[in-house]
């Protein structure tokens, strides 16, 4: 029994090897406040920098708390009330593979290169996944690139790629544009009426001010913002 299960593991290595398939391991940098991963026996237990982080690993913050995380050559900063695991992380020949679960709350990633090496990282949600190749950006409820791009996919298939200074987030399980985030985000004006200038008019004093209401248009079709005048 104990050859056959020796032979078993030297063949699996010996698979691993010639796939040119490596594990990596995660380090903690920084931690501020509250920071806690779940261990193999189910309990959560302190983080300290220095300390190592392997596949499967769940991390949680807790109110003002985050930490840093390197993983490869990549920096993860796990913002407060965040819990995430590490779902994949593999050195290949031409690749270095990430793979986050974002359960609830925010990260920020700095995707870089290892050994001069491309970078597949992709960080999923329950609504989205978002996934790059060497940039900057933030996921949480919404995604924001603040540095290249990063193609963004929701739950049901639908994808759009999101560049340097857009902000993106799904509605009713589809993907909104960047401008109607932004147009959604934005306070109305409300007119109440004409200035007291004018109401002064003898000539407008007979006539109703015009009512200006605020049209918006599917914006899975379109992104503009009409105006009617009745």
């Amino acid at each position: 029994m104990k050859r056959i299960l020796i032979t078993a593991m030297v063949l699996t290595i010996a698979i691993v090897s010639s796939q040119g398939l490596f594990a990596l391991q995660g380090e903690v940098v920084t931690v501020n406040g509250k920071v806690e991963i779940k261990s193999t026996s189910g309990t959560w237990i302190p983080v300290k920098a220095g300390q190592k982080i392997s596949e499967g690993t769940m991390i949680s913050t807790g109110f003002k708390s985050e930490a840093t995380v390197k993983l490869g050559a990549s920096i993860l900063t796990v913002k407060p009330l965040t819990r995430m695991t590490l779902n994949q992380l593999v050195e290949r020949e031409d690749t270095v593979d990430t793979e986050l679960y974002l359960e609830v709350g925010n990260v920020k990633a700095e995707v870089n290169s290892l050994n001069n090496k491309r970078n597949g990282f992709t960080v999923k949600s329950p609504v989205a996944t978002a996934s790059v190749r060497g940039t900057i950006f933030e996921m949480g409820d919404k995604l924001v690139v603040l540095q290249g791009a990063v193609l963004y996919v929701s739950a049901i298939g639908q994808s759009r790629m999101g560049t340097a200074g857009q902000t993106m987030e799904t509605m009713n399980e589809t993907i909104a544009s960047p401008v109607a985030v932004m147009m959604a985000e934005m306070n109305p004006i409300k007119l109440s009426g004409l200035p007291s200038a004018e109401n002064l008019s003898p000539i407008l004093a007979a006539i109703s001010p015009p009512q200006m209401r605020p049209v918006i248009r599917d914006i899975n079709q379109e992104t503009s913002l009409v105006l009617t005048i009745q």
